[in-house]
């Protein structure tokens, strides 16, 4: 079978015809990749009825489960061809592009003749998407905030938590897709924390904070509550306002424990003191 891509649309306006690229499926017939965009479907949520959302969000939740429930590599989700997958074909998605639902819609398959992997699928992603929903995985530098919170921490936490964690809608229900943390615990309740660089771009900054906020939520729901840890710094305000704004309300507000670069022990001192223990069984990533 050639290799082949749909574009999921999310239908806005029926009768004006509008309609949003949210997510993209592609397949050869052995593999199959499907990303949604995070950011896209935090936009709509604003532009359609709650019963709509909530309709999304378990039609996006059926899909995943009936392509398979394992996602690897954060927000792309590989999946290896089995006999429950034969319906992944050109012809299945020629139908649905007729008969789909009023909501999602999916485009007609488009053949390609083009390499099946990770970097195709970033571009026609962002080529047909969203151009800064997800970038290709680069090394980070040696002084990233992420990498000194790893030199700082990890090693003093390493017993007590799952490190680098993959967080999938499997383990809590409401999420819609995985979430990358920096760790994850509990004593009772979830003890979770990321570290976030809000010196970045302000769109990626805003797409990390709602991936790890919705994170909080979805535990909130599910497990009635939990302790969840924000590692950052102050941006400079003079250079960019927006990033320091959202810093703000981070630091002020009680969605998080706001923790300092230079403060990181903290974290330490509250997984000793409550006697924090790893969620999962060898989760870590560096295992």
């Amino acid at each position: 079978m050639n290799t082949f891509f749909s574009i999921m649309y999310l239908t806005l306006n029926a009768s004006l015809k509008e309609k949003i690229s949210i997510g993209i499926i592609m397949a050869n017939g052995e593999d199959v990749k499907f990303k949604i965009s995070d950011t896209k479907l935090g936009i709509v949520k604003q532009l359609i009825p709650n019963q709509n959302y909530s309709f999304l969000k378990s039609y996006f939740k059926n899909l995943n489960n009936d392509l398979n429930s394992s996602f690897e590599n954060n927000d792309l989700l590989n999946l290896k061809n089995d006999i429950s997958h034969k319906w992944i074909n050109e012809k299945y998605f020629s139908y649905l592009n007729r008969y789909s639902n009023n909501i999602v819609k999916f485009s007609e398959p488009r053949a390609i003749d083009i390499a099946f992997d990770e970097i195709t699928f970033l571009k026609l992603f962002e080529k047909y998407i969203f151009n800064y929903d997800e970038e290709l995985v680069i090394k980070e530098p040696k002084n990233d905030i992420v990498n000194i919170v790893r030199t700082k921490l990890y090693s003093k936490i390493r017993s007590k938590v799952n490190l680098d964690a993959i967080i999938n809608p499997n383990d809590f229900k409401e999420l819609i897709s995985p979430v990358n943390v920096n760790f994850i615990g509990e004593n009772g309740q979830i003890v979770a924390g990321q570290t976030i660089d809000f010196s970045k771009r302000y769109v990626d900054l805003e797409r990390d904070l709602t991936k790890y906020i919705s994170f909080t939520k979805a535990v909130d729901y599910e497990k009635g509550g939990g302790h969840y840890f924000l590692v950052g710094n102050e941006p400079k305000k003079k250079l960019a306002k927006k990033n320091h704004a959202i810093w703000k309300h981070i630091y002020e507000s009680n969605i998080v424990d706001y923790v300092p670069l230079n403060e990181t022990d903290k974290i330490k001192d509250y997984i000793d003191l409550k006697g924090v223990h790893p969620y999962f069984e060898k989760r870590n990533s560096e295992e």
